[in-house]
């Protein structure tokens, strides 16, 4: 599972030394914003399809007709702010939004987390939408932590937006299935490098487009592709 998304991980990475200011591929029609790159394309006009979502990321392929075979994310089992066990199978059935921090962050997650409160405030009246943010410091980020950072943060519904700690290694490595970048790195502003994206996942766990919480541009445009999941019959 870990090596579907190692390339696109990589490539992140690429697009971010090159600077490219927004991190996505280049479309072709200029009536289309680039966050669309994210879309599938129609074979016919070539335009990316605002109103269809693919699977973003580099997955593994069909060994008879070559084909992307989409995976799932693994399945996870930890506790919330609030001690009570949470996980994958919680969110089966749910459209969700995904993000790795730390509370201890000095540069990027307060800038995230001010895109996660929009979504929270956005969709608030919608019973099928969840959030989940997982602290990539579980050493420091104890359960009790988290909860006085959400509640300072101003988190209105703790049932709907929850905080995960769980097993370091586990989530240093599922971040990749989330198509995010989480490591620690001592050079780094608060000792961890993290990408600040916030990926949507639909309702069998599929993960189906990304913002940068960086750019609120971006997250306008997630909140179309949340939209979309949760139209989907």
């Amino acid at each position: 599972m870990y090596s579907r998304a190692l390339f696109f991980i990589l490539s992140v990475f690429i697009l971010v030394g090159c600077g490219d200011s927004n991190g996505l591929a280049s479309i072709e029609s200029s009536d289309q914003h680039p966050f669309y790159a994210r879309h599938p394309k129609d074979p016919k006009t070539g335009k990316y399809l605002e109103n269809e979502l693919g699977f973003p990321g580099n997955h593994p392929t069909d060994p008879a007709t070559g084909a992307p075979a989409p995976e799932p994310v693994r399945d996870w089992n930890y506790i919330d702010q609030l001690e009570r066990p949470f996980g994958s199978d919680s969110l089966r059935g749910k459209v969700y939004v995904a993000e790795f921090f730390f509370t201890s962050c000095p540069t990027i997650c307060p800038k995230v987390k001010g895109q996660m409160l929009r979504l929270e405030e956005e969709f608030a009246d919608e019973p099928d939408f969840r959030m989940v943010s997982f602290t990539v410091d579980p050493k420091r980020d104890t359960p009790e932590k988290m909860k006085m950072y959400a509640e300072q943060l101003g988190t209105k519904n703790m049932d709907r937006w929850r905080y995960i700690y769980g097993d370091r290694f586990e989530i240093s490595e599922l971040d990749a299935d989330y198509l995010s970048i989480a490591e620690e790195n001592p050079d780094a502003p608060g000792g961890f490098d993290h990408s600040g994206y916030i990926v949507l996942v639909d309702r069998n766990g599929f993960v189906r487009s990304y913002a940068s919480g960086l750019k609120p541009e971006e997250v306008d445009f997630l909140m179309k592709d949340i939209r979309l999941l949760l139209d989907a019959k």
